[in-house]
């Protein structure tokens, strides 16, 4: 199996609830797995009509960020280097990241209800299109005391598709390292595969066989992380969910009282990175509790550093997308 351990872990933080309830997050995470924080916090000079003085405040107050982070690492037993950069949010944690060579980034996002469920954060949003790595997304209100370790709850979704593999890997994975619960999920759509087969005027015969075939591919979905989870020492439950896939697993979280939702998007690339994937994008907004969110390109770079520290790779290009 893949190793998965987080190892080092960069949070972006504004200073603002949301951003607290990410730096949270990460310094308990790194308390449980020992892993490194790298918090940051992004002065961004460009925004319409911020004049130098403006730049300079927020210079100052993101110089002052710091020192707390700083000193709320120390209280919390977290190995901490926080830093201040400047340019684009996104683009900044995403180098970052990069240059510290992090396994995972810690960010928040708005809160739930009304118009707050429409509109993810922007930097998150655009992180979880772009990133290479995993990304937990924590939420305004969130429990930020939670802590992590053998009486946690790990939800693993998946639909068994090719790009699900690295979610599924990193969940187990991170279930493993904390010693946690696990539990896999795969949601049967009926309504929207019967929707999509023979213009909806189907008879009984096809609607038994294509519910069939969702019913088989889900126990194939769920089959597979059980391998895992069996490899990695992992007491896993495997359970078959139906309705629309993100309420599903939102739903399915709540009443299980789950920690933490791990959910796969699709590769990156063209118009992959428009969209970060109709069901991962539908539980970060309506969840009330942390998402993390794995890019199936982080299948190929995990694969790229085990050949690496193996002295075998041989760079051919391929990036792993589908």
């Amino acid at each position: 199996m893949t190793d998965t351990r987080f190892a080092d872990i960069v949070v972006g933080t504004d200073g603002s609830e949301p951003g607290g309830a990410a730096v949270e997050t990460a310094y308990a995470l790194a308390a449980a797995l020992g892993a490194r924080v790298h918090p940051c916090t992004v002065v961004d000079p460009y925004p319409t009509g911020q004049r130098l003085t403006d730049l300079r405040r927020h210079r100052a107050a993101a110089a002052d960020l710091v020192d707390r982070l700083r000193d709320r690492a120390d209280r919390a037993g977290v190995d901490a280097d926080p830093t201040v950069r400047e340019g684009r949010p996104h683009a900044e944690l995403t180098a970052y990241a990069a240059e510290t060579d992090a396994d995972l980034i810690v960010v928040g996002t708005h809160g739930r209800g009304g118009a707050r469920r429409a509109l993810l954060g922007s930097v998150a949003e655009k992180l979880i299109r772009t990133a290479d790595v995993p990304v937990l997304v924590t939420h305004e209100g969130d429990d930020a005391g939670r802590t992590w370790g053998p009486e946690s709850r790990l939800l693993v979704a998946t639909d068994g598709s090719d790009a699900a593999r690295p979610a599924e890997r990193v969940g187990v994975g991170l279930a493993a390292s904390l010693d946690a619960r696990l539990a896999a999920v795969s949601v049967v759509d009926e309504a929207a595969a019967l929707s999509t087969v023979g213009g909806g005027m189907l008879g009984g015969d096809t609607i038994a066989a294509v519910k069939r075939a969702l019913d088989e591919r889900a126990d194939r979905a769920l089959t597979r992380v059980s391998a895992l989870a069996d490899d990695a020492g992992v007491d896993a439950d495997s359970t078959v969910l139906v309705g629309e896939p993100g309420a599903a697993i939102r739903d399915y979280a709540a009443d299980t009282d789950t920690d933490l939702i791990v959910v796969g998007t699709h590769g990156r690339g063209g118009i992959r990175r428009v969209v970060i994937g109709s069901i991962a994008e539908r539980v970060i907004r309506g969840a009330d509790r942390p998402v993390l969110v794995v890019p199936a390109r982080a299948g190929s770079l995990a694969e790229e550093r085990d050949d690496d520290e193996d002295g075998d790779n041989d760079d051919d290009g391929d990036d792993g997308e589908e």
